[in-house]
């Protein structure tokens, strides 16, 4: 008897893509659940498998269902489907990891998402004005990510033990934030300090981005630990503030990129296409190489000697307050020394960038992979990458043919591009 004609059967499915940390597993679960269906779901080392058995008819359109409305975030390269016997399961679950193989695509940070956003913002919230807010629809990944399946343990949140409220979501499959690892909140997440150099350090101080803004506006570089690695932050609009760091950088007239708080802003200093418009208020977040207006607002050094700026707006919780608390747009230029990949640790920072900057507004979550913050261009309507890095990277994809050579692919001087 042919398969088309068995009322009831069982399916094994293994999703191979970026189908990990994207809210695949329990949107697998909820779509069972809405079809009837038992089984399980769970990660391996080349992605997600799924057992699921059911009617036939609610199966063929659970996996039609799969294919086509799966996470935004999530990205299916192909699927591997068999038919096998029936356990006659009594509900469907979501099961602990399996280690295998290590071949499954890796998501790349994301910047934060709109319910997190408003969830920030909500003075009644219990994570408001968190700088490390997330879910599985935002967030860290890549960045974080030590080994894989991509699970909490192997992320560095895994020294983080989870407060009893945090656990009881990521435990809830109908919560966006189940197993969202980075999780956390005031109470068990990472935790915000000043590190200086020549001062004592500050923290656990519930004025803290206004004591870092104030470096800020006393015309002061500070630095920023983000998702990937180190910002040099100044007064965009400040020219003692520029002047001093090109000097102390030693970057006479390289343009610097500035972040700013929202689209509109933008629009004050800058002419922007569609495509360029469209690039900016991607989740992506790169930094966009736009045409300049006739202004007078931003700082001559930002660019000087050309009608080009890189604009972007922020992607992180942290950057979003920082910019909430000082109202202005701000350079945000990647701390390294010239020609070396960005920084990501306090102590080589203030080693290699001590004349540069005597402050940063700094945290406790390690950062395992650096990554710049990616560069793009509008060419006739195309993006044009100048450098492929954050939001984007690691960019994965499957050969047509298999290869006998293992290929190992770098950016310039061995960057994250």
């Amino acid at each position: 008897m042919s398969v088309e004609y068995i009322s009831k059967k069982r399916v094994k499915l293994h999703i191979f893509g970026i189908v990990q940390g994207v809210g695949f597993r329990p949107f697998v679960y909820q779509l069972a659940r809405k079809y009837s269906l038992n089984g399980y779901v769970f990660n391996d080392g080349g992605g997600v498998v799924i057992e699921v058995e059911g009617e036939d008819a609610e199966l063929s359109q659970f996996i039609h269902d799969l294919k086509l409305n799966s996470p935004s975030l999530a990205r299916i390269d192909s699927i591997e489907q068999q038919l096998i016997d029936l356990t006659n399961d009594k509900m469907f679950s979501i099961i602990d990891s399996e280690t295998t193989t290590l071949q499954t695509m890796v998501s790349p940070d994301i910047s934060l998402c709109d319910e997190c956003r408003a969830e920030m913002n909500d003075v009644n919230n219990r994570r408001y004005k968190y700088p490390f807010i997330n879910c599985t629809n935002c967030g860290p990944r890549y960045t974080i990510l030590n080994n894989l399946p991509y699970d909490r343990h192997n992320t560095s949140m895994r020294n983080f033990e989870m407060c009893d409220t945090c656990r009881q979501e990521y435990n809830d499959p109908m919560n966006r934030r189940y197993h969202a690892q980075p999780i956390g909140c005031y109470d068990c997440g990472p935790n915000l300090k000043i590190m200086n150099l020549m001062e004592d350090d500050v923290k656990n101080d519930k004025d803290i981005m206004k004591i870092a803004t104030q470096y800020i506006k006393d015309g002061k570089t500070i630095a920023i630990k983000g998702l990937g690695g180190f910002h040099l932050i100044c007064d965009a609009t400040n020219d003692d503030a520029l002047l001093a760091l090109r000097l102390h950088k030693q970057r006479q007239k390289k343009p610097l990129a500035v972040m700013f708080s929202n689209i509109d802003c933008i629009k004050k200093v800058a002419k922007l296409s569609a495509t360029e418009e469209k690039l900016i208020v991607a989740k992506e977040r790169p930094i966009v190489v736009v045409q300049k207006n006739k202004n007078k607002y931003l700082s001559k050094l930002i660019a000087p000697d050309i009608d080009r700026v890189g604009v972007f707006l922020p992607y992180t919780p942290l950057h979003e307050l920082l910019l909430q608390e000082f109202k202005k747009p701000l350079v945000a230029t990647s701390a390294n020394l010239s020609d070396e990949p960005i920084i990501r640790d306090d102590k080589e920072l203030f080693k290699k960038l001590h004349l540069v900057v005597q402050t940063s507004l700094t945290h406790d979550r390690e950062i395992m992979n650096a990554c710049d913050d990616s560069v793009v261009m509008d060419v006739c309507g195309e993006p044009i990458f100048l450098r492929l890095s954050r939001g984007y990277a690691p960019k994965s994809f499957y050969l047509n043919k298999r290869s006998k050579k293992k290929i190992l692919a770098l950016g310039a001087n061995q960057k994250n591009t």
